[in-house]
């Protein structure tokens, strides 16, 4: 079966990375959990005095709330059909939640329990919020919510999206000013409310430097990055923490192929399109003793079948090799590398190949627990 590698010193630098960065900008880190998902990872964060979080969903939001954690941003338009686990779940912990249209208020009158509220703001992403140029729903949001004594406004909350599919680091560059000014101005509109300003992805949390007006930021996929926050220059590929460890199950010589068990059940079907090829994984090597990058005695990234577990010979960590062998097709279960070169004589049926991950939030919900490389076994909400 395929086994999702953890290097757990690249996820601790990765998140000692960003929590510098808040503190130099004078910000509060609230991480958003919807990466990693997992108790464990989530208490490496109290180290870096984190002390606030974000989830996507109430699930999320109980099984951290069991961790212990108190301060929990639900960053999800609220859903009434939320309201049964919103009410119990605020009897123990500080639960805070998005709106973005009055029609969801009514519901909220049966709240039991005191509730903040951010209004979930659009600067251009399309996907949910009210759009940052439209005061005067906010104003009639904010207006009609102050007649429930339960409920508290809070500030603004802005998640742009679409720095993800920006196609330049000139467009991610604008997507940010144009967010920044776009909350800068609501801050100012709203002052006699005393608003506090969420922002934050990845992609811009990991390479601006200019936070003007903002208070809190909210990235989640650096914890781990991947192949598609390294294309847009996010990350380095040395900073992806995941790698996907999947057994060679079949070797075609006529085509020169290799089948490995590792499809879209385990990576998702997200694809980075490099080239002419569409890629859903980049195979990495062991970082071995002596010679960088080969492990001894066999020189190619392989984990011998008769190991008990495919995180023991990985203890060095992984390597990026040179050229670009990647897996470029995939089904249900099965992924395919095609024009394989010298990989396709050096593995045989049976060995283990890992592959960073094109999206590292998708394949670590759809594996649901981690190995890391001295072996030890991390679960997530998702565990089985």
């Amino acid at each position: 079966m395929p086994t999702l590698l953890l290097d757990k010193r690249k996820c601790l630098d990765n998140i000692e990375r960003m929590a510098r960065k808040a503190r130099d900008h004078m910000l509060s880190l609230r991480p958003h959990f919807k990466t990693h998902q997992s108790a464990e990872i989530g208490d490496w964060f109290r180290d870096f005095d984190v002390t606030g979080i974000t989830v996507s969903s109430f699930r999320m939001a109980a099984y951290f709330a069991r961790a212990g954690w108190e301060e929990i941003l639900v960053a999800f338009p609220f859903n009434p059909h939320d309201l049964d686990r919103l009410n119990r779940l605020s009897g123990s912990a500080r639960i805070s939640i998005l709106l973005d249209n009055p029609d969801t208020l009514p519901f909220l009158e049966q709240l039991r329990h005191h509730t903040i509220f951010y209004l979930d703001i659009d600067t251009g992403y399309g996907r949910s919020g009210i759009r940052a140029e439209d005061t005067g729903a906010m104003e009639q949001l904010m207006v009609a919510a102050s007649a429930n004594r339960k409920l508290e406004f809070k500030g603004f909350y802005c998640h742009a999206g679409h720095s993800y599919k920006a196609g330049s680091r000139k467009e991610r560059d604008a997507i940010h000013r144009k967010a920044l000014l776009d909350l800068q101005r609501l801050k100012r509109i709203f002052s006699r409310y005393g608003p506090v300003i969420l922002y934050g992805d990845t992609p811009n949390c990991s390479t601006q430097e200019d936070f003007t007006g903002v208070d809190e930021i909210t990235p989640g996929n650096f914890v781990f990055y991947d192949l598609f926050q390294h294309s847009i220059g996010s990350c380095t590929l040395e900073e992806i923490a995941v790698a996907l460890a999947c057994p060679v199950t079949g070797k075609y010589r006529d085509s020169r192929r290799i089948l490995v068990h590792g499809g879209a059940v385990h990576f998702s079907k997200e694809s980075l399109v490099t080239g002419n090829r569409e890629v859903y994984g980049r195979v990495v090597i062991p970082a071995g003793k002596g010679s960088p990058g080969i492990p001894a005695g066999k020189g190619w990234p392989v984990v011998q079948a008769e190991m008990d577990h495919p995180g023991i010979p990985w203890e060095g960590g992984w390597t990026v090799p040179p050229g670009d062998t990647c897996l470029t097709g995939i089904s249900q279960e099965h992924g395919i590398l095609e024009n394989t070169g010298k990989l396709f004589d050096r593995v045989s049926i049976g060995d283990m190949l890992c592959f960073l991950p094109v999206h590292s939030c998708l394949t670590a919900h759809l594996m649901g627990e981690y190995t890391t490389l001295d072996g030890e076994l991390i679960s997530s909400l998702n565990s089985k």
